[in-house]
């Protein structure tokens, strides 16, 4: 028996699956302040908190590397302020909250308030990948740390050595130590991208959670006579303590570009 359906029917259930379709809409900060930065300062600080994120004297590419997980080499772009111009960010959530789901809030953030606009590409780009130096053998500065996946973010503990321990899910660089409590390989690409200037591929396989400890000699503090280095030097420190390599080369490297956005002049 043929059964006719109503045209109006028809358009209904299209607009049903097309409305199941749209993916999930992204989580926003409860409540969130963006104020430019006047002070002329060069550092910055971003910080995970338990129930949102705090960011100091930050600039719009900081803020887009943050939110999509890149490192500044691979964020371009014509626009004149995208790394001039500085913000304070005060952003707080309704519950404690884990690092990726804030990671997807600072991208409603940026739409919101700098009507960010983007798209990727591929780009041939001088890099840096990282390898084992003998096939698969870690060093004793890079251990496995199996577990639980990480909650909201909670005070850490300092080290044994009394120096300061990573939050949970995250590798973190201070002058002359990265380190990471169960952190990933592709955290510890991108700090050292930051500190040595180009994109670092993962070629080491590694897709677990590690605990992180590299010490190395520092580049010299501005204005601070140079002197007797203390400590391996950064690549040095790479084998010996992690078991990892670093070699230059030429590669594919996908790229945000930064198409427009709408400066923020006040919350």
């Amino acid at each position: 028996m043929l059964v006719r359906c109503p045209l109006h029917l028809f358009a209904a259930l299209a607009f049903a699956s097309a409305a199941s379709a749209q993916p999930p809409a992204r989580p926003e900060f409860e409540v969130a302040s963006v104020k430019p930065n006047a002070s002329g300062g060069q550092g910055f600080s971003i910080q995970a908190l338990p129930a949102g994120l705090q960011a100091r004297n930050i600039s719009l590419k900081r803020l887009i590397a943050m939110g999509y997980s890149v490192t500044d080499f691979q964020i371009f772009g014509e626009l004149p302020w995208l790394e001039s111009a500085r913000f304070d960010v005060e952003a707080k959530t309704a519950v404690k909250t884990a690092l990726p789901e804030l990671r997807l809030m600072m991208q409603s953030l940026l739409d919101e308030r700098f009507q960010l606009k983007f798209h990727r590409e591929t780009r041939d780009l001088p890099i840096l990948t990282l390898s084992f130096v003998k096939n698969g053998v870690k060093g004793p500065g890079l251990t496995d740390a199996p577990g639980e996946p990480c909650g909201p973010p909670v005070a850490p503990e300092k080290t044994a050595a009394g120096l300061p321990r990573a939050l949970c899910g995250t590798v973190n660089p201070a002058r002359g130590r990265i380190f990471g409590q169960r952190g990933r390989i592709s955290q510890l690409c991108d700090r050292l991208s930051a500190l040595l200037g180009r994109t670092v591929v993962d070629k080491t396989g590694l897709a677990g959670a590690y605990d992180i400890e590299l010490t190395f000699a520092p580049d010299p503090a501005p204005g601070v006579p140079d002197s007797e280095p203390a400590g391996p030097s950064l690549f040095t420190a790479m084998r010996e303590q992690l078991g990892l390599k670093l070699e230059s080369g030429k590669g594919p490297v996908e790229v945000v570009v930064v198409d427009s956005a709408v400066r923020v002049e006040g919350n």
